[in-house]
């Protein structure tokens, strides 16, 4: 039995899955090459304009990488007066060879019987182009192979004190901010300091790595994480602030546990743990930000990378004049280009390095404090009102602490 043909202009399901793999693909296309920001930034901490709070990768996996800047190492105006002195070296590599390329003063060599031979410019360049390119290219072999290593542990320390660092102080919070709410308290004035208490520690390595700590007691204040009488009695001890505060949390388990409203004591050991694992996090932070790479390697690297730059602008330079003399315009560019590039990416490897060392310091590249601690607040308050805010099911048959 033939089946019924379908009404004109019906969609088919061949027709939706056509149509939704071409929105897709556009969609896609859009998040690649659309206009729409690369970058989503966020109000930064004490003094920083905007710190770079998400990012597109997909942005930069396109052409459109050509013409990002904002919160990128390009915004370091470092890199470019390195860059002009690079380039300025290369220029005076390139100008004597220019002007002297045919003259035979002072190349003067001795032959096999004693006597002179004088040689033009253009000839000894010839002969030596060679093994200065080879130089050249040992160099830059291994400026490459000690920036890897130094990228390889820069990035594996800012990874260290973003996950076991803030995640750890995070992860801790809401441990305690669960348990308590769960199964002791849900004193308003308890689970307000718990939260209170971890967003003033991560607020404290700000300060700390900015030098501000002397204006310490009117910035936490001002923005509510800790009341005046708290912030005095902080700032009697006055060491080390953003680790020893910890004290106070386990100091709220001590005390609850000894108004008998910790039941359990599996309940006390944990909360306990948890004070001490929020403790650890903010050391994990201190130590990887107070112990660097060691100088030694840092100096011998960056030693290596500015002799590197200086050799390539000279014998770059040097075959550059001689190229501009013979008319080999694609040689010229590949020299010039060649000069541009490496010592360029050298030195933005060297800047990000330096940078990732410390995202607490005040560069716009830094850790979005102002997001972080404010995504403890609300994480901590979300658990608590969903404690209040039960399915009935699951209300009618539990019994919610006082």
């Amino acid at each position: 039995m033939a089946s019924a043909s379908r009404p004109s202009g019906e969609a088919t399901p061949l027709m939706d899955d056509f149509k939704q793999k071409q929105d897709d693909f556009c969609q896609h296309v859009a998040d690649g090459y659309g206009l729409s920001s690369h970058a989503k930034f966020t109000p930064g901490l004490f003094g920083v304009n905007e710190v770079v709070a998400d990012y597109e990768p997909l942005k930069f996996s396109t052409f459109r990488v050509f013409f990002l800047s904002q919160g990128t190492v390009l915004q370091d105006p470092i890199i470019f007066v390195e860059q002009a002195l690079i380039t300025l070296i290369f220029a005076g590599a390139a100008l004597p060879v220019y002007l002297f390329f045919n003259s035979k003063e002072g190349l003067v060599t001795t032959t096999t019987d004693g006597g002179a031979n004088d040689e033009s410019m253009r000839k000894w360049l010839s002969e030596q182009e060679g093994r200065m390119r080879e130089f050249a290219m040992i160099m830059t072999i291994l400026a490459s192979l000690l920036l890897s290593f130094y990228s390889a542990m820069a990035v594996s320390r800012w990874w260290v004190i973003r996950t076991a660092g803030v995640g750890g102080i995070k992860g801790a919070t809401m441990e305690m901010v669960m348990l308590i709410s769960q199964y002791v308290t849900r004193e308003d004035q308890v689970l307000s300091a718990v939260t209170r208490y971890a967003r003033a520690s991560l607020i404290l390595v700000f300060l700390w790595r900015r030098k501000k700590l002397s204006t310490m007691r009117e910035e936490l204040v001002n923005m509510k994480l800790l009341t005046l009488n708290e912030a005095n009695q902080l700032k009697k001890w006055d060491h080390c602030l953003h680790e020893t505060i910890w004290a106070w949390q386990t100091a709220i388990v001590c005390t609850l546990y000894q108004e008998k409203k910790i039941k359990n004591e599996q309940i006390f050991r944990s909360l306990l743990e948890e004070c001490s694992n929020g403790r650890k996090a903010v050391q994990v932070i201190h130590t990887h930000l107070a112990v660097k790479i060691p100088m030694q390697y840092i100096h011998l690297l960056g030693m290596l990378v500015k002799m590197h730059n200086l050799v390539l602008a000279v014998i770059m330079g040097a075959l550059f004049g001689a190229a501009v003399r013979n008319g080999e315009t694609i040689i010229c560019i590949q020299l010039a280009g060649r000069t541009l590039l490496l010592p360029l990416l050298f030195n933005a490897i060297l800047l990000i390095n330096a940078e990732l060392s410390d995202p607490f310091d005040g560069h716009p590249t830094d850790f979005p404090g102002l997001n972080y601690q404010n995504a403890l607040d609300k994480d901590g308050n979300g658990i608590v009102q969903a404690g209040k805010n039960m399915p009935e099911w699951l209300a009618k048959r539990s019994s919610p602490p006082v």
